[in-house]
Formats: C-alpha cells, structure tokens, sequence
C-alpha cells in the first residue's frame, strides 16, 4: 500500500489532525536532492574557489590543532574552546551512530542558541547526518509535516518547562511519524525514561569510530521555509552551498580570530547558522544569545564587548528604546541588520551608539543563503537604505513579475538570483521547482526590489502574501483556512499590516455567517486550541460585509493592507 492515513486524536495540538505519510521501501534510506546541481556549475564553482572540499569536521578539526585553547563559543555560563566543542561533537557522533543512525539520514533539532545546539550540529555532521531544523515557537500541527517530509529518526529537543512540555510533545509526535524512534533531551531537567540525555551523549565513548565520514557533496542541512503544509519547501544543503556562504561573506567583511561574533538570530534560520559558519571559517567565537529579550541582549553585550553584532532590526530597535543601553557599543565594528527589510531609522540609531564602527545589511533566505553585502566603506545611503551589492561569485537581476522581461537599472520588479549560493531546487517539491526557476537558471525569489547602477540591491516588498514578522516568515494559508471552518466565518483572509518594530504583522479579515459574531479572543483561543504556535496568529481583527475579489474570485490582500491602514 504506497499511502496510509495515520489519525492521531491525543497528541497535544493535532487534535482530529490527520497525517498522510508516504510509506515506501526506502522510508529510512537517505536523503538526497531530487533536483541536483548540474555538472558544468559544480566544476565552474569549484574552478572559481566559491566551493571547496571543506566539511564541517575539517575546520573543527584545524582550529582544535591549530588553537586548541581559543575560545570558541562564548555564553553567560561559561566559555568552550575549539578542543572542547571538538571533543564533545565527537563524542556525540559517535553516540549517534552506536544508536543505528547512519550517513544521510535527518536528525530534527528544537532548541535556543544555547552550546548544546552549535555541538549537537557539529555532532550530526562529523558522523555525516542531516539537521532538520525546526523554531522554538513550533508546536505539534507546524513540527510534524517537516518531520515527515525530511523522514526524521531522531529529534533533539530542550527539557520540559512551565510553558512548554517538548519531551512529552516529541515522544507523542512517534505515533504520527512512522520515521521518528529516538527522542533526545537536553540538560537542564528531567530525562524521561523512553528518552536519550542529550549531555550523556557528549560524554560516550570517544573510541567509535566513524568509517563513513562524509565528504563536501554530502548534505549537511535541511531548512524550510515558511511552509506548513502537506508540501513544505525544504531546502536541502550540501557542504558545498553551506560553508561556502560562511566563508565568503567572512572573507567580506574581514572577520579574524581576534572578533568575537554576537549572534541574535536563531540557529533554527539560515541567517544564524550563516553566522555561526563565518565565525567557525575564520576561528572567531560566538557570543550567544540564547533568546532575546532587551535585559538580556544588554547584558551580553556589556559583558562579552563583541566586535560584530549580527541582528534583524526588530530587537534591535526594542533594545534601544527599552533605555536599558545606557552606554555606546565601543566594541562593535560592524553591526549587520538583515533578515526582514530594515527602517533606516533603526540602522541610524544604531549606528550613533557605536563609535568606532559601522551599521550594514545583506540579503538572503532560505534558498539562497546570502546573495548581498553593504561593504563596510559604503556610504550611508547604501548602508542604511539597501541591502549592498553581490558578494563575488553571485549574480542578480530584476524581471517583470507578469511578463518576465529582464528591467532596466532602477526599475522595480521581482529580484531574481544565480550563482554558487543558490540551491540545488527544493526536496521532494517538483512543482515548487518547476515554479522557482527560470530557464536560464535563475532563482526567483518573490521579494520585489530594485538595483541601481552600482548593483546595490534595495527590497521594496514581496510580490507573494508572505508575512514577514520581525524575520520570520509567516505562509498565512493553512490558517486562513482553518479559520475559515469556523461555525461563525464565512470568509477568512490574512494581510500583513505595518508595524514600526516588526515591519509587519497579521491582521485577519473576516466575513461572518447571518446573525454570527466573532471576538478577537475568541479567535485566538480557536487558534490555540487547533495547536497553532503563537508567532503564527493574527494580531488584530477586522470584520468586513465584503472581501475585496478579483474577477477570478481572488480576494485582493494589498486592497486590505490599505484599509488597515487607513483605520489605524
């Protein structure tokens, strides 16, 4: 039978949630792309040096030679030197493999910025495993479509709290993926009996050895984008594509051993892990954050004076106007804002506080890593106002979203990418493929834009309704949808609708049934109920006698982002 319906009625969040898994004879073999690099560019990339033969566990083995007793990673609690991380990331691959995992298969993660993230990664890689990425604020209903699209043996996961029960939740989400048999929990609180402690995986025998180590063309990572749903966008990284991002955007902006790089965005997102590469490339440590709130980022940057800051502009802009930075940023060189279109108000600001450096930005996503750089003798107008311009090796063109007729310097459309940083296509998605590529190879990346004469890049929006929260992509359909099966809705649409810190947050418009009424409350606890993760409801309610329609009966969401507006 080449499809089951699985129905599990008493996992926390995916109540009446059905799960249709593919069940096949090579259900545990492997991941490998459907839609590979082709062979003149991997030669091209190489020849250029935008690729090399680097693996993780090669840079991790240099810098435990080469500076055995420098800091690698920097926390609240304590510091780890490049022969510590190195140690237990080889512990920890050994334990996986005594565990049955094998080279190729995917090892889902939910954690914060902590060490135990950055050596469970390392972990997973020197024994040639894939990390399934996954965010904090995931539940049930989000976790278990990416956990069965990248065919997941095992996840790792923080311990239980008040808040957030994890191992409970992961040891549940077995029944739903058929691919899922080991749970493994962090340090820090109670290990369940049917669950694997994470901190005694560090500590395992370092004698097992590792007779298939992977090498450069292996996959190493697999993200996803803001799909939810029985298809989700997975981009699968081969070691190729995801160091050399690091390493090149390193190269940029002269990162050397002597920085210490503070990282806010979350290693769950390409932009942090794209941080985290720079600084292992270069022998940099990393400062972390483990989550952000305007007390805490304060006093990491107090204590630990790093040298680069790597940020989206929302926690930034909440850190300066909490008043709780009371002194300027002497340390910090180089700040880099990205992640989501950046107010150069906030950039301004921030750069006043820092006397001895610079505030910049870059572009990227999941798909593409990093595509531009602010150069750091840049202007303010390129600073503040764009993104910067191609890091070597990476082209970018503006198109016509309707005809697709490459547009002149100036001209604003659909910003389209090609080079070495660029995907191999998404995994298991030929429709996604077939819509994100142009003939001559092209990346469409759905984010309008315009590039001046001197290629700098400047997003101007998105030519799709991705909501775009602080950096974290939100796909609206899947709630929109369930919002929709609401007794009292009729109609249920999400637009995105400004916002000073965020850049943009949700806002619902809905048509209700004849005599039916519908609170913003209750929606929230509709929501909560169908185990819908928080980042992802709406923040206001609109109730409307009339969706905005196209003549195709489409509603027309920048008709609604306007109304918003002009009632806020």
């Amino acid at each position: 039978m080449p499809w089951q319906v699985l129905i599990e009625s008493d996992v926390a969040g995916l109540s009446n949630h059905t799960v249709v898994t593919r069940l096949e004879n090579n259900l545990m073999t492997p991941l490998r792309a459907d839609r590979d690099f082709a062979p003149e560019d991997v030669e091209a990339f190489l020849m250029a040096g935008y690729w090399n033969d680097d693996t993780l566990g090669d840079w991790l083995s240099y810098w435990s030679e080469e500076d055995p007793d420098g800091p690698q990673i920097i926390g609240l609690e304590g510091t780890l030197t490049n022969r510590e991380v190195y140690d237990r990331a080889q512990r920890m691959a050994g334990a996986l493999l005594s565990m049955g995992i094998v080279k190729g298969q995917a090892v889902g993660i939910q954690m914060a910025n902590t060490p135990e993230f950055i050596i469970t990664y390392y972990g997973i890689a020197l024994m040639g495993g894939v990390l399934l990425t996954m965010h904090m604020p995931y539940r049930a209903h989000e976790m278990v479509p990416l956990l069965n699209h990248g065919r997941a043996v095992a996840v790792v996961c923080e311990p239980a709290t008040e808040k957030y029960d994890a191992p409970d939740t992961m040891r549940k989400l077995k029944r739903v993926v058929p691919t899922l048999e080991h749970v493994i929990v962090g340090p820090g609180g109670l290990i369940p009996d049917d669950c694997v402690s994470l901190a005694e995986m560090f500590q395992a025998d370092p004698g097992v050895e590792i007779n298939d180590p992977p090498n450069a063309a292996d996959p190493v990572l697999l993200c996803f984008t803001s799909g939810t749903a029985a298809a989700p966008k997975a981009v699968l990284r081969n070691y190729h594509s995801a160091l050399a991002n690091g390493r090149i955007y390193g190269e940029t902006i002269s990162i050397d051993r002597q920085d210490r790089i503070m990282v806010v965005p979350p290693f769950s997102h390409v932009f942090g892990l794209c941080c985290l590469h720079s600084g292992l490339a270069y022998g940099a440590p990393t400062v972390l954050l483990r989550a952000f709130t305007p007390e805490l980022f304060v006093e990491v940057v107090e204590r630990h004076q790093p040298t680069l800051l790597f940020s989206s502009p929302a926690p930034v802009a909440a850190a300066l106007k909490s008043g709780l930075l009371t002194g300027d940023l002497n340390s910090v060189r180089q700040a880099v804002l990205a992640g989501s279109i950046v107010p150069p108000a906030v950039s301004q600001a921030l750069e006043e506080r820092m006397p001895n450096g610079k505030v910049g930005g870059l572009f990227g996503m999941t798909e593409i890593i990093l595509t531009t750089a602010t150069p750091l003798e840049g202007s303010i107008d390129e600073r503040h106002h764009s993104t910067g311009r191609p890091v070597r090796g990476m082209e970018v063109r503006v198109t016509s979203p309707e005809s697709g007729q490459v547009l002149e310097v100036g001209e604003e459309g659909e910003l389209e990418i090609r080079g070495y940083s660029v995907m191999s296509g998404y995994l298991n998605n030929a429709q996604a493929n077939s819509d994100a590529f142009t003939e001559d190879n092209f990346f469409k990346t759905g984010d309008l834009a315009i590039v001046d004469l001197d290629q700098n890049v400047r997003i101007t929006g998105r030519v799709k309704d991705i909501i775009n929260r602080g950096g974290v992509k939100i796909n609206p359909t899947d709630i929109e949808n369930l919002i929709a099966a609401h007794p009292a809705v009729t109609l249920a649409a999400i637009a995105p609708m400004g916002d000073d810190i965020m850049g943009e947050k949700a806002c619902l418009f809905v048509t209700l049934a004849p005599d039916a009424s519908l609170t913003f409350d209750q929606v929230i606890d509709y929501l909560s109920a169908a185990g819908i993760a928080k980042l992802r409801w709406p923040e206001r309610l609109e109730v409307v006698d009339d969706m905005p329609m196209t003549p195709t009966k489409k509603v027309m969401k920048h008709v609604l982002t306007g109304m918003v507006s002009s009632r806020s």
